[in-house]
């Protein structure tokens, strides 16, 4: 298949996309859906979640963590399909959670842009760190527009990209391989 072959139309406003079990999963934040997208075409609607944005990513056993900003609680997809709370995210900020990234270990990183986008007056956004546990507690503040974050493949660094910062920013977590 070419790079201008389209595999699927009908998308709202398509996020997070992850490669996972031989498939392509991503949002619809227009839809409020989490699609999987075959390698023949064939989609399929696996979680809805009444929010914007809705970021995904897989624990280690495979299971899918979503973001529920409207929630401030991050959901995760049991293996018969249904959607559990897996952690509050309330009692850091009330303010929309955006990105998500997970390390080898089940720990779950989430970010919080800190204001109400759009409409609302900066202010400075955060990290948190969810256990396998659902423990929360925040590691980074201070971010102009936390968006996109990965881990580098050491397990070892997590890097943020702060959007109104035009800059990437890593930080030390430990645990690397």
């Amino acid at each position: 298949m070419s790079a201008a072959e389209v595999l699927m139309e009908g998308i709202v406003f398509g996020e997070s996309p992850r490669w996972h079990d031989g498939r392509l999963w991503f949002s619809d934040w227009g839809a409020n859906q989490v699609i999987v997208l075959g390698t023949d075409g064939s989609h399929e609607v696996v979680a809805t979640v009444p929010s914007f944005p809705m970021c995904i990513d897989f624990l280690p056993d495979g299971r899918l963590l979503v973001v529920d900003s409207a929630q401030r609680r991050l959901l995760r997809r049991e293996t018969d399909g249904s959607l559990v709370p897996h952690a509050g995210l309330s009692g850091v900020s009330g303010k929309p959670w955006n990105d998500i990234v997970v390390d080898d270990q089940g720990n779950a990183y989430v970010n919080n842009i800190g204001f109400d986008f759009p409409g609302e007056e900066f202010a400075p956004g955060l990290v948190v760190l969810v256990t396998s546990e659902g423990n929360v507690r925040q590691v980074a503040d201070n971010l102009a527009f936390p968006n996109g974050m990965a881990i580098t493949p050491d397990g070892g660094t997590l890097i943020v990209a702060e959007s109104y910062a035009d800059r990437l920013t890593a930080y030390d977590i430990g645990g690397g391989r």
